[in-house]
């Protein structure tokens, strides 16, 4: 599932991998894109050699807070890099982070994604990007805000 228009220079796919979680992000160098790329730079997001056999680094200075309404990419102090509307999630998808309280995040740089693309090719593709030197990616958190009720005595 995607969460942007085709005009929108960032792509999001929702995948399961052998059942854990995979947020592919394909992002274009314009816009909310390019603003996008800055920040994971800036906060060490780490360049991956491949994917396809490969495991993903730990400790990225990123991860996914899931409130009522969107699905916020935030930093350690909780600055929002990116939003996407809730309904733009897999189910499947979320339930599969919210079990192990992670996801894979893989950034494709200058790339676009299509809903209709077997997930296979996708992992390949994915495989051949990140050789090329243009794929960012890392195992993230993925916290799930709930709304509190207010305590009354």
């Amino acid at each position: 599932m995607s969460a942007a228009t085709v005009d929108d220079p960032v792509h999001l796919r929702f995948l399961l991998v052998r059942g854990l979680p995979l947020l592919v992000a394909a992002v274009r160098d314009a816009g909310r894109g390019a603003q996008l790329l800055t920040a994971l730079d800036e906060r060490d997001l780490p360049t991956i050699a491949g994917f396809l056999g490969v495991d993903l680094p730990r400790g990225a200075k990123v991860g996914f807070t899931v409130d009522a309404e969107q699905l916020r990419l935030v930093d350690e102090q909780d600055a929002t890099l990116f939003r996407a509307p809730r309904s733009a999630i897999d189910a499947d998808w979320f339930a599969a982070a919210r079990r192990i309280r992670g996801t894979m995040l893989v950034v494709l740089r200058d790339d676009d994604l299509s809903a209709d693309e077997e997930p296979a090719a996708l992992a390949a593709r994915i495989d051949a990007v990140a050789r090329e030197g243009r794929a960012n990616g890392a195992v993230v958190g993925v916290v799930e805000e709930r709304p509190n009720l207010p305590l009354l005595f």
